[in-house]
Formats: structure tokens, sequence, C-alpha cells
């Protein structure tokens, strides 16, 4: 990431030790625990008034998708920060980049005080599985006073779903129209669930010393669509039409799960894009 860190990173660094042991070894065939919310019994009483509240259902545990093609490595992620002080529930993972024997994971959190962000998890693999390196959260950016038109049509759109730190990229001002105009053309046809802007993305394209174009607004990453994620199979017919509604708005680079032009400029597939479309533009 970026240079400076957040609170949420600084308390993921002073527990990632505690972690990182309780991580390693992770793998796919390690039976799983609390895999359903659990309720507390409550007792009948004939006075209503003196019955305590009933605790909150415990949030259930990230299950990754039947369809992953690691989910191991998701599910290492997920608990790696599910482990967090602050952190109430994982609600999305994706892949920054998988490149055995290394990864790293995109993990959306929901937080105990309100609000969410996102996590960059570091992973590698050990002989028992994928082992935790490190976890870093997105650092906050400050909100623009007087955003404009474009900036308040993204952020009142309803056909446009925005992470907690994405939403935060777009009110800061970090986004390039060409993303913002992009994403609203796309969300004429279908709802779209963005995954990630800028906040937590890692500053190179992961395995190699090229820069992303993420860091500088000039991307995003499409999870789900029409509340479908696209690592679905079953959804691989609308992936595509989005795909190429995407490619249409100007985007220089569109990645998913098909490459739709084999091998052409335009568009390009791999495995960490097995699981979301990513539309890129030049600067």
């Amino acid at each position: 990431m970026e240079a400076g860190t957040s609170a949420r990173a600084t308390a993921a660094a002073m527990v990632l030790a505690g972690v990182l042991a309780g991580m390693a070894g992770c793998s796919s065939s390690r039976a799983e625990e609390d895999s359903a919310p659990r309720t507390s019994p409550s007792g009948s009483t004939s006075d209503p008034i003196d019955a305590a509240p009933a605790p909150a259902p415990r949030p259930t545990r990230y299950q990754p998708d039947p369809a992953e093609i690691d989910g191991a490595a998701k599910r290492a992620a997920a608990r790696a920060v599910e482990a967090l002080p602050d952190v109430r529930q994982v609600t999305y993972t994706q892949y920054f980049g998988y490149l055995p024997p290394a990864a790293s994971i995109l993990v959306e959190a929901d937080l105990e005080d309100g609000g969410g962000t996102t996590y960059d998890v570091q992973i590698s693999q050990a002989p028992g599985g994928w082992r935790v390196d490190s976890v870093t959260a997105a650092a906050p950016v400050p909100p623009l006073q007087d955003p404009g038109p474009l900036i308040r049509h993204v952020l009142s759109s309803d056909r446009i779903t925005l992470p907690w730190a994405g939403r935060d990229d777009v009110a800061a001002g970090l986004v390039s129209d060409a993303v913002l105009r992009s994403m609203l053309e796309v969300a004429e046809q279908h709802r779209i669930g963005i995954s990630v802007l800028i906040s937590a993305h890692p500053v190179h394209v992961f395995g190699t010393d090229r820069r992303s174009n993420h860091p500088d607004g000039l991307a995003y990453d499409i999870g789900s669509i029409d509340g479908r994620l696209v690592v679905d199979p079953g959804a691989a017919g609308v992936v595509r039409q989005v795909m190429r509604i995407a490619a249409g708005t100007g985007a220089s680079q569109v990645g998913g799960p098909d490459d739709l032009d084999d091998g052409g400029s335009q568009y390009f597939s791999d495995p960490t894009h097995s699981d979301h479309v990513h539309v890129g533009f030049n600067g």
C-alpha cells in the first residue's frame, strides 16, 4: 500500500503475531468450526420487563464459494481478519494476486463499531497449507468538502454497491472521471457490486514490478453482477456481457474469468481474475 497506516492497520499489526501462529497450516481439509450463527438459549419469563435482552446472534464465519479455484487460500485470509479485535464479520474475499506459492487476498469486513474496511492479506504456502504473512488495512482518506455532480451521482446510485473503502475513495475525489463514468454506464444495464477501487489494493501488479492502475484511480473491480458473484459459473453469461459493456466505455483492459478476444490487447484472463472483472484505463 502507499505510505501511511490507519489505526486499524496498527491494530492489525499488534495482533498479527498471534493470528499468524493460529493460522499456520490452514488447509482445505481442516474441519470448519462455528460454520453457523450461535444464539444463546433463552428461558421463558412471566415478567417481560425483567427479562434480559437476548444476545445478538454470532455472525456466520466466512465460507468461500464452492467454485473458487482455491477456497483454502481465501479461507485462511478470512480467518486472519476474523481474528482481529475490531472485526465483526468478513463479507467478501477476492484475489489481488494468485501465484502459488504466494497470494494476495482482498478481504472486506464489517466492524464491531459500525462501518467497515478492506484488508490486503498476504499469504504463502507452507507444508500444512496456507500461512498468513501480513494483514494490512486500508488507510483512511478524508472526503471532499464539495464533491462534484459526477461523484455525487456515483455515491447516490442504487445500482452501484461500493465497498466501505471504495466509497471513501470516491468521496475523496481520488477516482478518475473515466472510472466513475464507466461504472455509471455499466450500471445502466446491470446492477454491479464494486469490490475495490484504490484503498488496500497493492501498488504493483502482484508478482511484478509493474505499477497497478488501481492506486492511481484508473481502475475498478466488479465482484458481483445483478446479485450474483462473478465466480459463480451460473453467472458466466452475464459476466461476459458486462465485460463487453465495460470495454465499450473506453477501458483499455478488461480482465475476467474469460479472455474474450483470445489473447488480444483489450481482454485477458488468468487465475487472479477468476473471481472478478477488472476494468482499467490508461492515464
